[in-house]
């Protein structure tokens, strides 16, 4: 049975490293097969230089070879080297060139999957170490090199190897040693060694987060004014504790291993050739003085390069450990995904929420539980109650980021699944409660796309005045085209919250969706930028389905329906009036609320 799970074991180290060198391939077919090339020709040319040679010069003067023979072999020898050496600075300029168009295929590999995989593998920790695992550790060079420099080392041993087959077999069975070492231990030292270092990985991402909340601007006013920067002070020092921890567990194994592989070459190896060739030379008399240099200058390059081919091969299977974080992300079978032979969306008519429950994973009370209502075309739907009532995974559901655990949704009377995904998402504008802006321009940001045409600075513009953000964004010395944070530019715009706020709103304004959702979008702005930004909304979205989502009341008053959910079910339902005149939970929030809104209810009863 061990047989069998260490042979399945080899043949997934070779399926992985066949896996990466494959990306490397596609990416520039012409960097592996030029230095595969490379090393065959370097192969080659260490032997010459570093072995034959002196075999042939000593011959050539024990034999009393014609001194014009000599010279143009070693002539040869040197043009062949002078050759090698000039194609070689030749193709590592040309590896320079291209590394980093594989590094751009391979990240762009890891950032589609990510924009694919589901909404709930970010939410995962156990994932989310597997994706910073994969894109921190899996190289897609190491593969590469490992297979060219065992073909360099091959090409070389086979070489030295035949010539002093002809001197003396018994010197090879010396050169064997490190590689039988490397083979029977050195699997046991990559996964001591691949262990440590994924608890190295895992307790410095701790250390990391720690870290930037003492130099973050996010976190500077909470660490200067209150005493959570104890906390995190802790937190680093716990950190530390971990990693000595890891040390002594993992880090004494793998230096006794590495000093059994010392011993082993430098002790075996190295002197008992030079004991055995000496004493073949000068007391059993039974090998020439040339052949003995030649043994002992050998025979170590010999073993060098055996060794040093037993390590890449353990190279490669430690790096397969490595390539396993990166296939397993890429392998994740997306639960949501794309279906291009799925049909488009119909033209928005009804959305049907029919018996819906769901919950996070590892979470035990459901966040939603048997919800079912309507929202019809050109209705304006609220859904409000308390913080933690279930209101953002309605919208994340709605928005088919998860999908329920029973009950349906329905748009037009057809479960949303059956619909192509990107054209279903494609009938909602949104904008988030946790909304974020990037690094990018402020068009950019608004579109949310790039490609920015004169047209859509225009609709940028006429989003921004919508939103109240526009004489902000024309102050600044670009205007829409000025870039946000400066996080890429020392002159990128920082925004308030509130004014951040009102550019991820004109998001809203500046597309032509047939249903808006708004997740509590005016939560950083006071009561009457509040209102005269939902003035404008409704005016903009007239004709079209609007959903919004808070926990302040005074925007409900303009829904024709409210929802009120509670505990992650739908408690009451109706117009303002109709759910003041229940007297319930949401007749509650409301007169907690009242001063600040006084003028809006009188104005409405």
């Amino acid at each position: 049975m061990k047989d069998k799970k260490k042979k399945s074991s080899w043949k997934h180290t070779v399926n992985n490293n066949k896996f990466m060198l494959g990306l490397v391939i596609k990416a520039c077919p012409g960097v592996f097969w030029l230095m595969l090339a490379e090393n065959i020709l370097a192969g080659i040319n260490s032997f010459l230089l570093g072995t034959y040679l002196y075999k042939y010069a000593l011959d050539a003067l024990q034999e009393g070879k014609p001194l014009k023979t000599v010279i143009i072999t070693l002539a040869c020898m040197a043009v062949y080297s002078i050759l090698v050496k000039v194609f070689g600075c030749l193709a590592m300029r040309y590896y320079k060139l291209k590394y980093p168009v594989i590094d751009a295929y391979v990240e762009n590999i890891l950032a589609k999957k990510a924009a694919e995989v589901d909404l709930k593998c970010f939410e995962n920790p156990e994932f989310y170490d597997m994706y910073v695992k994969a894109i921190d550790s899996a190289s897609p060079y190491g593969t590469m090199y490992s297979v060219t420099n065992i073909v360099w080392a091959v090409v070389h041993v086979v070489a030295v190897t035949t010539l002093i087959f002809t001197i003396d077999p018994i010197f090879l069975l010396l050169a064997l040693l490190p590689f039988i070492c490397t083979l029977l231990v050195g699997r046991k030292r990559n996964r001591l060694y691949y262990e440590y270092d994924m608890k190295n990985k895992e307790v410095c991402r701790q250390k990391d987060y720690v870290r930037r909340t003492f130099y973050l601007q996010d976190f500077s006013k909470e660490m200067r004014l209150t005493e959570m920067w104890k906390v995190m002070f802790r937190r680093m020092h716990n950190s530390i504790t971990e990693l000595k921890a890891i040390v002594r567990k993992y880090g004494y194994k793998i230096m006794l291993l590495r000093y059994l592989f010392d011993f082993v070459f430098e002790v075996l190896v190295d002197t008992g050739t030079i004991i055995l060739a000496a004493f073949r030379t000068l007391v059993s008399k039974t090998m020439l003085l040339g052949d003995c240099f030649v043994v002992i200058n050998s025979i170590a390059s010999i073993a060098g390069d055996i060794d040093y081919i037993g390590n890449t091969i353990m190279d490669l299977d430690q790096n397969s450990l490595y390539i396993d974080n990166l296939r397993n992300f890429l392998e994740y079978e997306v639960q949501i995904a794309e279906d291009d032979s799925a049909p488009e969306a119909p033209a928005f008519e009804k959305l049907e929420v029919k018996n819906m429950t769901f919950a996070y994973e590892e979470q035990g009370a459901p966040a939603l539980s048997d919800v079912s209502f309507t929202v019809k075309a050109g209705e304006r739907i609220a859904v409000v109650g308390h913080n933690g009532a279930g209101k953002t995974t309605l919208v994340k559901l709605l928005q088919r980021l998860y999908d329920p655990d029973a009950g349906e949704i329905l748009l037009n009377g057809r479960n949303i699944k059956d619909y192509r995904l990107s054209s279903y998402r494609g009938k909602f504008g949104i904008v988030f409660q946790d909304y974020r802006l990037f690094a990018a321009t402020v068009a950019e940001n608004v579109l949310l796309r790039g490609d920015i045409t004169d047209d859509d600075r225009e609709t940028v513009r006429n989003a921004l005045k919508r939103a109240g953000a526009y004489e902000m964004i024309e102050a600044l010395p670009n205007g829409v085209d000025s870039n946000v944070t400066k996080e890429f530019d020392s002159e990128g715009a920082v925004f308030s919250g509130g004014e951040a706020q009102k550019i991820s709103i004109a998001r809203l304004f500046a597309g032509n969706h047939e249903i808006v959702i708004m997740d509590e979008p005016t939560s950083a702005l006071d009561p009457i930028a509040e209102q005269e930004m939902y003035r404008n909304m409704f005016e903009a979205c007239e004709g079209k389905t609007v959903i919004f989502i808070s926990h302040r009341l005074s925007s409900a008053t303009m829904a024709d329906r409210i929802y009120m959910f509670e505990n992650g079910r739908i408690v009451e339902q109706g117009s303002h009036v109709e759910l003041l005149s229940l007297n319930g939970g949401y007749a509650e929030m409301w007169h907690k609320q009242a001063d600040s809104y006084a003028d809006t209810e009188e104005a409405i009863l």
